[in-house]
């Protein structure tokens, strides 16, 4: 009886056939199939002991595989984007190849190609810890300005020096109409200065969702902030995330992880704050512009702001111009804002004030302060003096004193 052998030893007696009494039962005994057993014996006999080495199953041709220079551009195209400091997954990287000129749309690769290019060169991380997205319960505001999300991160320059920036996005289409930076911590002067700078871009916020913090709400500590005063003048309701929840505000938090990767791809970080806020206004078009947003199916958060009516504040549903003017008081109290003279006391003369026009109704601050708030009067230029108690009323007749009658004289 044949003892049982070795892979090679097997295919090695398989092939000298001669010398097995009964190939059937050798079969049997081992396992393989006569077409098996005749495949080896054929190749002893066309190449020797050689011909029994294994091969490569490869098929001789692939019709179906990619190019090699669309697999060229592939790989270009994702060590460009990730020296960028932008996203490079297989998405971002189908999207940037359809906004380019490199191929033609019949070339362009599927997401699950790309993906199978970037693995089959070991450029695909396994985060086996990452929640997987069908997970998450998603949550977006059906127009533009219906709600706009606020915050403030730290950052540091080139030689340590703690900066602030503070950001307001979109969360309809994930606009980023302000984005501003300051040395120190967030106050409530570089959050309203985002703000206002945001209004003047994009408009009045029908609403404004931010976290706890002071700068922008005192709600659980019994105090009104600036930040929420100033919006309840111009019509916008002021909400707030729960504590110590900050998915609340995902979306903005989501922002600062695509900014600060970004910040850390630059070849020559800010040295300064002003050079830090010229680099955020560049991050600011491209992330506005040019980066296609995966949440909004591969447009652009300006394309996406642009497509659907903005939202408005509930006092003022109809729609307006909106005017973020920046002027000084003048020497009698007043301040231009035409087509009216507003005046709003001797004791701004000299300051420089911003002004959010709103149609007729005009809101003015001072930094964070609200100077003055008023609906204009459109059938007369100088709006007057607000008298601090409201309008004076009639003096009423007092009762218990004496007045004077005509009968009084004729007695």
């Amino acid at each position: 009886m044949v003892q049982k052998v070795t892979a090679m030893d097997l295919r090695a007696a398989t092939a000298m056939a001669g010398q097995i009494p009964n190939v059937a039962a050798f079969c049997r005994e081992q396992g393989i199939s006569r077409e098996t057993f005749n495949k080896w014996r054929r190749r002893f006999k066309a190449d020797g002991i050689e011909g029994l080495a294994d091969r490569s199953r490869r098929p001789r041709s692939a019709p179906g595989q990619t190019p090699a220079a669309v697999e060229e551009v592939v790989l270009r195209r994702r060590k460009e984007l990730a020296d960028g400091g932008a996203d490079c997954g297989p998405q971002s990287i189908q999207w940037s190849l359809q906004r380019g000129t490199e191929l033609s749309t019949d070339q362009i690769p599927s997401r699950t190609t790309i993906w199978r290019i970037l693995k089959r060169h070991g450029m695909i991380v396994d985060q086996p810890r990452k929640r997987p997205k069908s997970s998450l319960r998603r949550f977006v505001y059906a127009r533009p300005n219906e709600c706009w999300q606020s915050d403030w991160t730290s950052w540091h320059l080139r030689d340590g020096t703690k900066v602030a920036i503070a950001g307001t996005l979109d969360d309809h289409s994930r606009y980023v109409p302000g984005l501003l930076a300051d040395a120190g911590d967030g106050t409530a002067e570089l959050t309203w200065a985002t703000m206002t700078s945001a209004i003047g871009e994009c408009g009045i916020p029908a609403m404004s969702l931010t976290d706890n913090g002071y700068v922008y709400t005192g709600r659980r500590h019994r105090f009104v902030a600036a930040f929420e005063a100033n919006l309840r003048a111009l019509g916008v309701r002021t909400i707030n995330s729960s504590p110590y929840h900050p998915q609340t505000c995902g979306k903005i938090e989501r922002f600062w992880q695509t900014l600060k990767r970004w910040l850390d791809a630059r070849e020559d970080p800010p040295q300064t704050v002003q050079e830090l806020n010229e680099l955020l206004d560049e991050f600011r078009h491209y992330y506005n512009h040019q980066r296609p947003h995966r949440s909004l199916g591969g447009h652009t958060p300006a394309e996406a702001f642009a497509a659907t009516p903005k939202a408005r504040p509930a006092a003022r549903p109809i729609p307006a111009p909106v005017e973020h003017l920046r002027k000084s008081v003048d020497t009698t109290g007043r301040v231009l804002v035409s087509p009216f003279n507003v005046h709003v006391g001797r004791q701004w003369c000299g300051h420089v004030v911003d002004i959010i026009k709103d149609g007729n109704h005009i809101a003015i601050f001072s930094g964070n302060r609200l100077v003055r708030e008023l609906t204009a009067d459109p059938s007369r230029i100088d709006q007057p003096a607000a008298h601090p108690y409201g309008p004076r009323k009639p003096a009423e007749p007092n009762p218990g004193r004496h007045t004077r009658s005509v009968s009084d004289d004729t007695s």
